[in-house]
């Protein structure tokens, strides 16, 4: 979508995408979003391990342990850039919205 310059607003002539590409885009950040509150479900990371290390030692849990931490820790970074993203689309769509209204 192109918005043409409005010179006595000082608007200069841009490229906006479609709001059907940022609602694209949305649902995008919105399935990844989904993706990693999986990972983060303690409960769930928990339950799954139980028939796998029932029968050892708690020692031996802790290597298994960590590194279910260590993936925790990355679902949430993803999620902190998922919502900086779904951020951005936001104000874009705004931006849009109020370019439209010209």
């Amino acid at each position: 979508m192109y918005s043409c310059m409005n010179t006595t607003e000082g608007i200069p002539p841009r490229l906006y995408r479609t709001p059907a590409e940022v609602h694209r885009d949305m649902i995008s950040i919105c399935a990844r979003i989904r993706e990693n509150e999986e990972m983060l479900s303690v409960h769930n990371i928990l339950i799954e391990m139980i028939p796998t290390w029932a029968e050892q030692s708690p020692e031996k849990w802790i290597p298994e342990l960590e590194a279910t931490v260590a993936e925790a820790s990355e679902a949430l970074e993803n999620l902190k850039r998922l919502q900086y993203a779904a951020e951005l689309l936001a104000a874009e769509l705004e931006e849009i919205r109020c370019m439209m209204k010209y």
